[in-house]
């Protein structure tokens, strides 16, 4: 039977034909309950069907029952044939992804993004992530960090959570610096020369200020580029609103990309107004979505570049699957 929370009128129609069809010869309470439809509706429904001629009432001793009729089991062959072709053209389109690589990009360790961005984000970009609070959005950010700390790329996290990074700052003290705008930071990390601990994203300077400190810590003479998360956008929106956020943002990432910084901001759209998200999205060279829409199978996730100035990439929507952004 269809689910009665998407089901529409016609659903409805062949779902109680089909518990009629099947019985032979059907009561009203055994459509209600075959169908999932409350008493009084499944009563409404067979009046109707009998009125149009899909299904005709008869009597058996004393009782009204419901027998399908030939164009009842007509319109059921019909709608099941037409569920089919819905089916088919709900099948995820299969995305041909060319494994090639251009130069000057920096992997997002996700190699299904990677491939659509012809090798990973362009060097010294700096590119918005879109995207509800969800898995996917954690698991793509904690790639990325794992990715260029592991490569020896100079990273750079700034966060009010450390989610599954907890033990980077510990195994990558050479490379890779946390900024924990957090009152309870020194509960949630330990001390160590690569780790800012700040109380919160009230005071902007101080964040600023512990990124200068870290400029000066950073090894000129490592190789190799040098990465950026800023995982704090949405909340520095919440507390300074859409003009000293903007004035902040516009300081930094000119600072970043003069560091030789490629920058993967996030924010969470669906906490903002409009106004307030393309006032920070036109700061970006590029933008990447996480989003869900409805599907056959229910609420599925996707992700599409959906900005990338000047540069080559694949439009596609990308079915996110968590397995696979954990490979």
């Amino acid at each position: 039977m269809s689910d009665e929370r998407r089901r529409t009128k016609y659903d409805i129609y062949a779902d109680s034909i089909e518990v009629v069809a099947k019985k032979g010869i059907c009561s009203l309470t055994r459509v209600s309950y075959g169908a999932n439809m409350p008493v009084d509706r499944a009563k409404k429904t067979l009046d109707f069907l009998v009125s149009h001629g899909f299904i005709r009432e008869v009597t058996v001793g004393d009782r009204t029952k419901f027998r399908a009729t030939k164009w009842g089991l007509e319109y059921l062959e019909t709608y099941k044939r037409m569920q089919r072709f819905f089916a088919a053209l709900e099948e995820p389109v299969t995305i041909e992804m060319p494994e090639v690589v251009l130069p000057g990009r920096i992997p997002t360790g996700y190699k299904d993004l990677d491939n659509m961005l012809f090798g990973g984000i362009p060097e010294n970009y700096a590119v918005l992530l879109t995207s509800p609070s969800c898995d996917e959005k954690d698991l793509l950010i904690t790639r990325f960090l794992a990715t260029g700390a592991k490569k020896g790329q100079t990273t750079f996290y700034v966060t009010i959570e450390t989610g599954g990074l907890i033990n980077l700052p510990e195994q990558t003290q050479s490379n890779f610096y946390l900024f924990l705008c957090n009152p309870q930071a020194d509960a949630i990390v330990k001390s160590a020369p690569n780790v800012f601990k700040l109380p919160g994203v009230e005071n902007l300077t101080d964040i600023s200020i512990a990124l200068s400190s870290a400029f000066r810590k950073v090894d000129p003479t490592l190789e190799g580029s040098r990465i950026a998360c800023i995982g704090i956008i949405s909340d520095v929106l919440l507390q300074h609103q859409a003009v000293q956020t903007r004035r902040w943002l516009t300081g930094l990432l000119p600072q970043l990309k003069a560091k030789g910084f490629t920058t993967l901001a996030v924010m969470n759209p669906q906490m903002h107004s409009p106004q307030e998200v393309h006032a920070i999205l036109g700061l970006f060279e590029g933008e990447i979505s996480i989003y869900e829409k409805e599907t056959q199978k229910g609420l599925e996730k996707f992700l599409k570049i959906k900005k990338m100035l000047n540069q080559r990439y694949l439009e596609s929507e990308l079915p996110l699957v968590k397995a696979k952004i954990k490979r």
